[in-house]
């Protein structure tokens, strides 16, 4: 029993690693860009087995990437109803999307980080949305540069 101990603790100092030795250097990059940006709608059904399932349901926009003042004015468009599962985007739920409750998700630079600014809802969490006002985003890049984009939704069409 002795033996199989110190095999196992010689075999954990010898398997272990130093993260410090052989890696590659990573640049410290100065791009702070949203790439683009997507809304959704979520809802929880329960399945056939009587376990809650989260659906969602990405929205239509007129224009995901910012333009060159570093500005979003876009439009979202609920879809039309679909599907007959049990998850699918009916008309009961299509009915419930309100530009109140949803979903916003961008895409940034590599080892950028995004931080909502004032009021600004944060990312990923739902959050209620105006027609017409600018929403802030603060992106920042690996190295400390930052840019600020906006985010303007124009209309909501359901």
């Amino acid at each position: 029993m002795k033996s199989k101990i110190f095999f196992f603790i010689i075999g954990c100092l010898l398997f272990t690693s130093c993260l410090k030795y052989n890696l590659d250097e990573i640049e410290n990059t100065d791009l702070c860009a949203i790439v683009s940006i997507t809304f959704e709608h979520r809802w929880i059904v329960q399945n056939n087995n009587g376990y809650d399932v989260l659906c969602r349901r990405e929205l239509t926009i007129s224009k995901n990437a910012p333009d060159a003042d570093n500005k979003i004015v876009l439009t979202i468009t609920v879809p039309p109803a679909s599907g007959t599962a049990y998850n699918s985007f009916s008309a009961a739920v299509r009915e419930k999307v309100t530009i109140g409750n949803l979903y916003l998700y961008s895409i940034l630079s590599p080892a950028a980080k995004i931080e909502p600014m004032g009021d600004t809802p944060a990312m990923g969490l739902p959050a209620s949305f105006e027609i017409g006002k600018a929403y802030e985003y603060k992106v920042t890049a690996a190295n400390g540069n930052f840019t600020v984009y906006s985010i303007v939704i124009n209309d909501f069409i359901k």
